[in-house]
């Protein structure tokens, strides 16, 4: 009886050009992730704060009954805000074992012995995060502005806040590229989802008490650089071009968040080189 070789052989086909190979992972962790009970649970609640404001707009818009509140950009950039908690309980259930359980199974390596790329890989891991992170953010701030829009009887509204749209897209870029970046870094230094997703929350609430003891030390809020929150919410005043919380410049909350993003980028590009199938 014959016996046949069935060792490891790289794939010698012609690489197409097809740019969204990386969709196929997308498609594959969000539809592992929409199977899990709990998850769905995590994302309907995540819309509550959507259904209130949109409530609080209806009744303050064409019902009149809450005059006092001023549907402006701050409307919206305190919902983005509002919603910053969820987005990091979301980023932690959702991405905290997207590459750590491909190191555990050693399927990174399978991964890449197929036509696909570190990029492909990176983006595909990422768009799981970013798909989950849209819907308390990106989407509901989008629809809450349709709205907005659609309850005014003229286009006043429209002509005078349109550029609320393009603060709410950079807002939630902001928060989405953050937390999916700091939260796939964490789950690539590790084969355990459960250490990235205490790490992330231990780097969440630990800046935040950090802040506040400094905050009562010095009596002031130009220390609330420390917090990631904090640095978010700064970000977030820039792009609706509103007064700061705190006192900390400006600029240096937006390095902080870009500096985080590309040392994630960094850290996720390097830890899948260390194990890439060698050509």
């Amino acid at each position: 009886m014959p016996i046949h070789d069935v060792t490891y052989r790289h794939w010698s086909g012609e690489w197409t050009s097809h740019p969204y190979r990386w969709w196929v992972i997308t498609r594959q962790g969000i539809s592992l992730l929409i199977r899990k009970k709990r998850f769905v649970a995590l994302m309907i609640l995540s819309a509550i704060p959507f259904l209130v404001r949109t409530v609080i707009l209806y009744l303050s818009v064409v019902v009149g009954q809450l005059g006092f509140l001023k549907i402006d950009a701050k409307f919206f950039e305190d919902f983005l805000t509002q919603q910053l908690f969820f987005a990091f309980v979301i980023a932690i259930y959702a991405g905290a074992g997207l590459i750590a359980n491909d190191l555990k199974g050693n399927a990174l390596q399978i991964y890449l012995s197929k036509p696909i790329t570190r990029k492909d890989y990176v983006i595909g891991k990422l768009g799981v995060v970013a798909v989950f992170l849209s819907i308390p953010t990106l989407v509901p701030g989008l629809l809450l502005f349709v709205l907005a829009v659609a309850f005014h009887s003229n286009l006043d509204f429209l002509q005078q806040n349109y550029w609320v749209i393009g603060s709410i897209v950079m807002y939630s870029l902001a928060i989405i590229l953050t937390y999916g970046l700091v939260v796939l870094a964490l789950s690539a230094l590790s084969k355990s989802s459960r250490f990235a997703g205490i790490v992330f929350a231990a780097f969440f609430f630990f800046s935040q008490i950090v802040y506040g003891i400094l905050h009562q030390i010095l009596r002031t809020t130009s220390v609330a650089w420390v917090s990631l929150t904090q640095n978010l919410i700064q970000v977030g005043d820039f792009f609706f071009a509103a007064p700061p919380h705190y006192a900390s410049p400006t600029w240096v909350s937006g390095l902080i968040v870009a500096g985080l993003m590309a040392a994630s980028a960094w850290l996720i590009h390097r830890r899948i080189r260390a194990v890439e199938v060698v050509q």
